[in-house]
């Protein structure tokens, strides 16, 4: 027979710093629970999703045109594609940005990797842009790639910080210093981004005579807005009323609202009375940047879907256009001779309904 006292017996002790550490764990899990991160951490998060997708300032150059400004103060087109990457030797959050301006004498093409960490505050973002100076980044590299293939320049870092519905990213006052062009120039390039555009400077500065010799001549940023992705698909002739007449469909035509455009060329049919066309869809959702009402009424922004064609004589030809709400996720035309179509949804993807 066992005289010991219960809290004696080796099972009870056992018992005892089993529960004495199941009770330390609990209060490890309730002390991580209610662990504050900083700001900046979770801003971080925040910014990570906003980045990715196409940005385009269709609309900022088209209104500079429009508003009849000087030429020095017209912003050319512009469209970036940032889409988040493996890359693992440049951390957690990497980003391929690459940028396209349309000039004179053609588009140039930009690509670089953009990186973001929490700090060095404790409210601040920071974001860092390694460059290709010539030739593009590709999907293949990323896995090899490192920070020293590409160009990174100290004090050209951006610190964003929160400011009501958008993150402002700003470099060091005159501390991105590098050669351009054979001199010494430097910039205080700014970075804007919230859920709806990008807004960025990128000027540059004789060192030695603080001259501005990039940018608009006014100072003003680019506005790129984000775009969304339409769904397209053109029909000659455009069918319709469940009429069953022979026609030729361009399908599977992925246009963004922000100026996507797309040219299919349809084939003659001289017993059906068609001829061969070269037909062009444009896609875009116009944010408008001055007043065009009488009576001070505001004009609303709208997304607007064209029909283009070229003419034999090389010009071009607006036939017409459709618009309706910015936000709406289908739109399409019917000029009886063509139908276009569009939608956010791709057609074997729609759900029934009522």
């Amino acid at each position: 027979m066992d005289t010991r006292r219960p809290s004696e017996h080796p099972l009870a002790r056992l018992f005892a710093v089993a529960c004495l550490a199941a009770a330390g764990a609990l209060t490890q899990t309730a002390l991580a629970q209610g662990q504050d991160s900083t700001a900046g951490e979770r801003d971080l998060r925040i910014m990570a999703e906003l980045l990715p997708g196409t940005w385009d300032n269709v609309n900022q150059s088209y209104f500079d045109g429009r508003r009849k400004l000087p030429a020095d103060d017209r912003h050319p087109r512009m469209s970036t594609v940032i889409t988040r990457v493996e890359a693992p030797a440049f951390g957690r959050r990497v980003f391929l940005w690459v940028n396209r301006t349309e000039t004179p004498t053609g588009p140039v093409t930009s690509w670089r990797l953009a990186t973001l960490e929490a700090g060095p505050g404790g409210d601040e973002v920071t974001m860092r842009h390694y460059l290709r100076m010539q030739g593009e980044i590709t999907a293949a590299e990323l896995a090899t790639l490192r920070p020293q293939d590409l160009r990174r320049t100290e004090g050209c870092d951006y610190v964003f910080k929160r400011r009501a519905d958008q993150f402002r990213g700003t470099q060091g006052p005159k501390a991105c210093r590098f050669e351009w062009e054979g001199q010494q120039v430097y910039t205080d390039n700014t970075i804007e981004i919230s859920r709806t555009s990008l807004f960025f400077h990128d000027h540059k500065f004789v060192a030695k005579t603080g001259k501005r010799i990039t940018g608009v001549a006014s100072g003003e940023p680019f506005w790129l807005e984000r775009a969304r992705s339409f769904h397209c698909y053109i029909d000659v002739p455009g069918v319709g009323g469940g009429v069953d007449i022979p026609f030729e469909r361009f399908d599977h035509i992925l246009l963004h609202d922000k100026g996507g455009m797309h040219w299919v060329k349809s084939t003659a049919h001289p017993e059906r009375s068609l001829e061969a066309r070269e037909i062009g869809l444009y896609l875009r959702s116009v944010t408008w940047h001055v007043l065009n009402e009488a009576n001070d009424y505001f004009n609303r922004n709208s997304l607007v879907l064209s029909v283009l064609e070229k003419l034999p004589d090389g010009s071009t030809k607006e036939h017409g256009y459709a618009f309706t709400d910015p936000g709406a996720e289908r739109i399409a035309i019917n000029l009886k001779w063509m139908l276009g179509n569009c939608a956010i949804t791709p057609r074997d993807q729609a759900r029934p309904e009522m």
